[in-house]
């Protein structure tokens, strides 16, 4: 017993100062690369609006996809259509286009975000798309239909809202969505204490067991 309660404190003592010397980590993580997006999740599932037709649709829009649901609200309602090949989620008005989450609990939010005109072209303009709670924004002038924004919460926290902003100028551009990813951030991979507890024990018994041998040599 004697033994144990002298190795205790310098191992516990050990393995606090390796858990103080690990990196902190992000709560919120922004991606602009899709691949890169996807290989940070555990699972995940994409809302592409091919069941939706050309058409007008009231606010909000309830949407599900395997293991989550969602609704996109605007204040004059939505619209959908074809846009650069792909059936796509707008406005019907050129104003905020709000994508509420509410169930499934996601902790990774995605997806091509851009702007349309009144006729569903892309148009180069300002795309501003705010993550909630938080409010990590990201925000480029682009004319790409696949312009790709991601977030994911390393925290666990799960996201409640995307807020999408089209940019001002003329002809009018109109908030649009594509290929919405909603999914779970994988584990992050933190090394534990556990092996240098192990290497603190072992160095602990070997200087002691020295100690013993050298206590125990006949002296000259």
């Amino acid at each position: 017993m004697q033994f144990h309660k002298a190795i205790l404190p310098a191992v516990v003592a050990g393995a606090s100062i390796v858990a103080a010397s690990l990196p902190a980590r992000a709560a919120v993580i922004q991606y602009t690369d899709r691949n890169a997006f996807l290989a940070a999740l555990s699972s995940s599932s994409t809302d592409n609006y091919d069941d939706l037709t050309t058409a007008l649709y009231p606010s909000p829009l309830t949407r599900a996809i395997p293991a989550y649901s969602y609704n996109g609200a605007a204040a004059n309602g939505l619209t959908a259509s074809s846009s650069n090949g792909s059936q796509v989620l707008s406005t019907n008005f050129a104003e905020a286009l709000t994508l509420n989450f509410t169930s499934g609990a996601p902790t990774a939010v995605g997806g091509y975000f851009f702007n349309t005109d009144i006729s569903f072209n892309v148009i180069n303009r300002v795309i501003t798309v705010t993550a909630n709670p938080g409010a990590s924004t990201q925000a480029v002038v682009t004319g790409s239909g696949t312009n790709f924004f991601g977030w994911l919460d390393d925290s666990g926290t799960p996201f409640t809202s995307l807020v999408i902003e089209p940019g001002a100028g003329s002809p009018t551009a109109f908030a649009t969505v594509d290929d919405l990813i909603l999914g779970q951030a994988a584990p992050a991979q933190v090394p534990g204490p556990l092996p240098v507890i192990g290497a603190a024990a072992a160095f602990l018994i070997s200087r002691r067991l020295r100690s013993r041998i050298a206590a125990a040599r006949p002296r000259a």
